[in-house]
């Protein structure tokens, strides 16, 4: 039987960021970063609750869609091309994003990241009707 996990995290996606260092040379995740994962974390806990699921060990499969505002300062021309698709959001790098995502749903969707045998991930402009947001499905087969 087919699990699925769906869920929105709504605002402006955000990328895992680099470790950084203290001066006394121990490591520490960004504040954003933290914050961030902390937000796809609870949206996944939701969404996990409300389909009635546990976390699995099976494999698993993830599809991540990244959706950005489109800057105000574009032309009409400019803004109808990101709604079509032919620009794409420069930043965060998409991979930053998946991280952020995979590390988020640890331990409330999968075990551990270790099980993601298949990841998509894409990122555009929002259509002029949507809104920024993060919207991530998550399946495995529980046979």
């Amino acid at each position: 039987m087919l699990r699925v996990c769906e869920f929105i995290v709504s605002g402006k996606p955000i990328g895992k960021g680099r470790p950084r260092f203290t001066k006394s040379g121990h490591t520490y995740t960004p504040k954003e970063t933290k914050q961030y994962e902390q937000r796809i974390k609870q949206s996944a806990w939701a969404a996990m609750k409300k389909a009635n699921l546990q976390p699995t060990a099976k494999r698993i499969s993830v599809i991540c869609a990244a959706y950005f505002d489109i800057p105000k300062s574009y032309s009409k021309t400019k803004t109808l091309e990101c709604e079509a698709g032919i620009h794409i959001p420069k930043r965060p790098d998409i991979d930053n994003i998946a991280k952020a995502v995979l590390d988020g749903c640890n331990e409330i969707v999968y075990n551990d990241d270790c099980m993601v045998w298949h990841l998509s991930a894409f990122k555009r402009y929002c259509d002029h009707e949507q809104v920024a947001h993060l919207h991530v499905k998550i399946q495995w087969d529980d046979v």
